[in-house]
């Protein structure tokens, strides 16, 4: 199946244990208490139960962790301006030619949070697609009744912006290897938009010929990947979950039995 923008686990072992459905489930309920947290210290706790299970559960981190590197900018924004722009208690001034440019405690305390959820959230999300396949994962989407036209853009997108992106590469470097000359910032514009334009052109006739092949091949009658359903080793994944949830809401459920 070639490269995919998440680490879903084509050509190799399929998760035996737990059904697609469920961890998908599972996987949005865990980045629903995250984002519930409010304390930077059970934010970090949950990420450590994430990895300490995840480590368990033999996810490749390698690959997980480089992805979710790349919203380091995203994370890196809430840390760097919440600061300058939320709270009451100053923290540090910064003296810049048109005046003071104050930093608050409130604001990095949030920004923090926020940082860390997106992180968290992040991370869960890629860890649980990083032990299912593509059409297993589409399979589980069906399961919960998402359109089938939804479907379709999902495996459009996961299967072939990644060989787009991998082509256009390709077609630089041959460039580059050619002594192509960069020029002006007009002429690079009008390079990238002659070599973008060629490759769509190439990709919509190749899928006019894969289109053509698969329907005589049978193809084109309905949707091809059927609903993943459940299995009994579930039980134990959501009684986990159950766990989690009355010990992180103990306070709040006494309050509720007792007063």
């Amino acid at each position: 199946m070639g490269k995919f923008l998440l680490p879903f686990i084509e050509g190799r072992i399929s998760n035996e244990r737990f059904s697609p459905t469920s961890i998908f489930v599972s996987a949005f309920i865990m980045a629903i208490l995250l984002s519930i947290q409010i304390t930077l210290l059970y934010l970090l706790g949950l990420i450590g139960l994430i990895l300490i299970f995840g480590t368990i559960a033999r996810t490749r981190w390698k690959v997980v962790l480089s992805l979710a590197a790349r919203f380091e900018v995203v994370i890196l924004f809430w840390i760097i301006l919440l600061p300058f722009f939320y709270g009451t208690t100053i923290l540090l001034i910064f003296p810049v030619p048109w005046g003071q440019l104050v930093a608050y405690q409130e604001g990095l305390n949030l920004g923090l949070i926020i940082g860390v959820r997106i992180f968290g959230i992040v991370t869960l999300f890629l860890a649980a697609l990083s032990h299912i396949s593509l059409v297993e994962f589409i399979g589980a989407l069906k399961t919960l009744r998402i359109p089938a036209s939804v479907l379709g853009s999902l495996l459009i997108m996961f299967r072939y912006i990644p060989l787009f992106l991998e082509e256009r590469n390709s077609m630089q470097e041959a460039q580059q290897l050619r002594g192509f000359h960069r020029g002006t910032r007009k002429e690079q514009i009008k390079s990238l938009g002659f070599l973008v334009g060629s490759i769509i052109d190439r990709a919509l006739d190749r899928s006019v010929i894969v289109y053509e092949s698969m329907t005589l091949r049978g193809f084109g009658h309905g949707m091809f990947i059927v609903g993943v359903g459940p299995r009994r080793s579930d039980i134990f994944l959501f009684l986990g979950l159950f766990l989690l949830i009355i010990i992180l809401f103990q306070q709040q459920i006494l309050e509720v039995f007792v007063g």
